[in-house]
């Protein structure tokens, strides 16, 4: 859209503009202004950016920015689930969820453990098992306290017969204590 030169002479226009833009307690926007006075935003910018001397007009837009941030920013007082980028639970790439906690992700079992024991975090040498086996499964009465150590014996890797119950081995002869094997009962 062009200026109009008839509005941008006019002395009672240039008075108006500046009067609104440098003295108005509202502290409007160039649009505002136009808006206010039935002109077009070309029309004000182009008579304050002759009018206004360059450290006053920086001063006036720094004034107008923070104004936007404080008063007209939609993102206000939004976080979490209610800000546009909110993600929520994501997953590691290994099959386990994350959560973003003051602006840094952590696992979302290891923080579930955590809040349940009242600390910010686990230590390092603690491990959170999960005894269903499935790893989005996060509710407390599925996650186990337990040493690194001691985690990883619950993953080794075991024969069919050793997956069996303890009592099902035991009935079949292949649990590998000696002395609870039918066989070595039978024979005392």
């Amino acid at each position: 859209m062009s200026v109009s030169k008839s509005f941008v002479k006019s002395e009672i226009n240039v008075q108006e503009v500046l009067t609104l833009y440098l003295e108005d307690s509202r502290k409007l926007t160039l649009d505002g202004i136009a808006k206010e006075i039935g002109t077009t935003f070309h029309n004000v910018h182009w008579i304050v950016n002759r009018h206004v001397d360059g450290e006053r007009l920086r001063a006036e837009k720094a004034l107008r920015y923070s104004r936007s941030k404080v008063l007209d920013n939609p993102m206000r007082g939004k976080h979490g689930s209610s800000h546009h980028n909110y993600k929520g639970l994501i997953s590691d790439g290994k099959g386990y969820l994350m959560r973003k906690v003051d602006g840094r992700y952590v696992l979302e079992h290891r923080r579930v453990f955590a809040v349940a024991l009242g600390l910010e975090s686990l230590p390092p040498w603690l491990d959170v098992h999960h005894i269903d086996e499935d790893k989005t499964n996060n509710s407390l009465d599925n996650l186990a306290l337990v040493t690194k150590s001691g985690h990883g014996k619950l993953h080794v890797k075991l024969s069919p017969s050793e997956r069996l119950p303890l009592w099902e081995r035991w009935e079949s002869g292949t649990l590998p204590l000696p002395m609870t094997t039918r066989t070595a009962l039978a024979a005392s």
